[in-house]
């Protein structure tokens, strides 16, 4: 038989059962939908928080205060999940637990590790928050960071939306973020003006930074200003995290490294019980790649349930047409179809069904894709996400339709011609 003859057979059998027929297709429509969904959903979280992971830098390493977190080989740490080498030198696995002290970083430690071979410069930064007010208008508090200009301008990788930078002259001079012009004071034009800080020190704005889209190393929300000045304001003499950043042609890790070495001395920790985190680009990405996939595979497994479901409904359809043309097949045996060809006939209808429902699965799986972005959930659909569903769809209708297929080709023709 024809490939155009069975494609046709097919075509007319599933015409005359059409309410079940449709009904099975929905099974598949929504396995795949489901599929595609999920997993979009999941590679489009996966998206969007490497691109605000990667604001950090490739070349800029991140330096906090006290540890209490999970490991990863090379020994660098993610606030939360990763923190230093172990004692003896051997790396520690990914996952396992060191706990250290609450710690304090000081401005020796910015100045020593600003001596390690690779890198260029260090930001060692106060932080804390000030009332300010402009005017008559006041704002109960606000974020003030205070910055090293000379690497606080190379670091923060953002560009001006008005005015300049700090420079190493600067004193009582101040550059915004783009979240305290544009929405705490409403859209002013603060360039030039004067902001006083707890009613005690004046500022003059010199700079209007754009929006930082989730920078690691610049808040929107947060005042710069010389971190001399901010000792004072803030009434602290420790910074709150340093910021290096790595010369070219450099390696950030092995840079990384370097410092935990230097700072391990200082501290008079051990590698076991750091009282510190370093954070790289790099175990960033590798951490938020573990737990993306890990969502991709749950979420994947459970849409996986649907198309079973699906699977299992094409597998009843076929055994119910089974029965209902037994006589027919009868025939066709009888007229000299092998026993091939029934199984051929059985297989396509059957994968027609899965083919079909796949095709609907994925361009509902495109609407509801498309409905999440528009109401702001990342959603990311790609092309092998489309073949999956695809050739998974065909591929449960083939295997659902076996058994019965076998079922209807080993049928003798006396048997099914006096089937009542």
């Amino acid at each position: 038989m024809k490939l155009l003859d069975a494609a046709e057979y097919s075509y007319n059998s599933l015409r005359k059962r059409k309410l079940r027929s449709w009904l099975t297709i929905l099974g598949i429509v929504i396995g795949v939908a489901s599929i595609i969904t999920l997993i979009s959903l999941a590679n489009g979280v996966n998206a969007q928080i490497s691109s605000r992971m990667n604001t950090l830098g490739s070349n800029v390493i991140q330096i906090t205060p006290g540890n209490t977190q999970a490991t990863r080989q090379a020994g660098f740490a993610f606030p939360g999940l990763g923190g230093g080498q172990p004692a003896g030198g051997g790396p520690r696995s990914f996952g396992e637990f060191t706990r250290g002290g609450a710690g304090k970083l000081s401005f020796d430690d910015g100045r020593n590790v600003a001596r390690v071979e690779g890198v260029s410069k260090v930001d060692a930064r106060i932080q804390g928050q000030a009332k300010i007010s402009l005017g008559a208008k006041e704002v109960a508090s606000v974020q003030i960071v205070g910055v090293d200009p000379a690497a606080f301008n190379e670091l923060s990788n953002v560009p001006l939306f008005s005015g300049r930078n700090l420079n190493s002259n600067d004193r009582f001079n101040a550059v915004m973020g783009y979240g305290v012009y544009s929405r705490i004071f409403e859209g002013e034009d603060l360039l030039n003006r004067q902001i006083r800080v707890n009613d005690a020190y004046s500022f003059r704005v010199v700079g209007l930074l754009n929006a930082s889209s989730g920078s690691q190393v610049v808040s929107d929300n947060a005042i710069y200003v010389p971190v001399t000045v901010a000792k004072t304001i803030l009434n602290s003499s420790n910074p709150s995290q340093l910021f290096v950043l790595v010369l070219d042609g450099y390696n950030t890790d092995d840079v990384a490294a370097s410092i935990e070495e230097t700072l391990l001395v200082l501290h008079r920790v051990t590698a076991d019980k750091p009282d510190f985190t370093i954070t790289t680009a790099a175990f960033i990405e590798s951490t938020v790649a573990d737990v993306t996939s890990t969502l991709s595979f749950f979420l994947g497994g459970i849409a996986a349930i649907s198309l079973l479901v699906g699977g299992i409904g094409v597998a009843n359809t076929m055994f119910m047409s089974l029965l209902e043309r037994i006589k027919e097949i009868g025939i066709l045996k009888a007229l000299g179809l092998k026993d091939s060809e029934v199984l051929e006939l059985f297989l396509f209808e059957s994968a027609a069904i899965g083919l079909v429902g796949g095709a609907i699965g994925i361009l509902l799986g495109f609407l509801l894709s498309w409905l999440l972005v528009f109401a702001g959930v990342p959603s990311v659909i790609t092309l092998d996400l489309v073949l999956l569903g695809i050739v998974f769809s065909a591929i449960v209708g083939i295997v659902s339709g076996v058994v019965p297929a076998q079922n209807a080709s080993h049928l003798q023709p006396v048997e099914a011609l006096s089937y009542e």
